[in-house]
């Protein structure tokens, strides 16, 4: 006798009984779960590769680099303000697709982010923040992108 695969239904399907009436079979939960566990797994590996690409502490010239909750807020700061554009990773993905800098691989030093950031570039679609950004917040979202710094990234400045 030989055996074989039938794969699961993800979808309900409708049956009539013996008595002629509907009856709706429901997806099968476990396998909603085993895929869903899957989706996870898979996100979550992800993460962990993109994390374990950062290039770990980079020199910095910006004066909240490595403090702790300058780092915490700048993350905060960062997903209210920057993500929409540079994605929730800094990468440059976001929902409008790959057009905004790569966050992480930022070369041209603190000082220069932070001018950036105050007097934007509208010619590459980046508005300024002057007004609503201040300077320490600036400071905390560079002290935040600084973590998640991978090769070639420079934030101390250009002597």
């Amino acid at each position: 006798m030989a055996l074989s695969f039938v794969p699961p239904r993800f979808f309900a399907t409708s049956r009539r009984d013996q008595g002629g009436a509907t009856v709706t079979d429901r997806p099968r939960s476990r396998w909603k779960a085993i895929a869903l566990g899957a989706m996870a797994l898979c996100w979550s590996l992800g993460s962990w590769a993109v994390t374990a690409a950062a290039a770990g502490p980079v020199p910095s010239s910006n004066p909240l680099s490595g403090d702790p909750e300058a780092i915490e807020t700048g993350r905060k700061l960062y997903g209210t303000w920057c993500s929409q554009c540079h994605g929730g990773k800094a990468d440059g993905v976001s929902r409008f697709g790959k057009y905004a800098a790569d966050l992480r691989k930022f070369h041209l030093g603190y000082t220069e982010f932070a001018r950036i950031t105050v007097e934007g570039r509208t010619e590459r679609r980046m508005p300024p923040w002057d007004g609503v950004l201040d300077g320490e917040e600036v400071s905390q979202i560079g002290a935040y992108l600084e973590t998640l710094a991978i090769e070639g990234a420079n934030w101390k400045d250009y002597e």
